[in-house]
């Protein structure tokens, strides 16, 4: 008897746009990847003085925070691709359903279907002090130390 496809609620060609997405993606990151590994390179060998200097590491730190939320994007659209290729590809981490296509085009890293995704955002919204995000997978604290 042959094996049923976790995705099968996906068509061939939707699978196949959302693949082309996903990899359209991971290719525009690796590119900006590069290209701010130059620009970090040009400012830390510039010779400027005290307020243009401050200026820049204010500009560096930022483009250093970009940076890392882009990286975590990627770690997610390589993820979305592996599940392609496993054919678990758009089925719902919580509950196990299929995610639609629409929602997959509109994100193609989604993990969770909408029902899921507005749940645990709900969930998140109530628990003002040590709220945790499902999609950053970390706590997100708001009380002093």
């Amino acid at each position: 008897m042959p094996t049923k496809r976790l995705n099968s609620h996906l068509k061939k060609k939707e699978l196949e746009t959302l693949k082309v997405l996903l990899s359209a993606e991971q290719e525009r990151l690796e590119k900006s990847f590069q290209d701010k590994s130059f620009d970090e390179e040009e400012v830390a060998n510039s010779i400027k003085d005290e307020v243009d200097s401050a200026n820049d590491q204010i500009l560096l730190s930022q483009n250093q925070r970009f940076t890392k939320r882009d990286f975590f994007y990627y770690k997610k659209v390589k993820k979305a691709l592996e599940f392609i290729d496993d054919e678990e590809y758009g089925m719902c981490q919580d509950c196990g359903e299929s995610i639609s296509f629409a929602r997959l085009k509109a994100r193609p890293t989604s993990e969770m279907c909408i029902n899921c995704k507005e749940e645990a955002e709900r969930e998140e919204q109530q628990n003002y002090y040590k709220r945790q995000s499902k999609s950053l997978t970390s706590d997100l604290s708001f009380t002093s130390v």
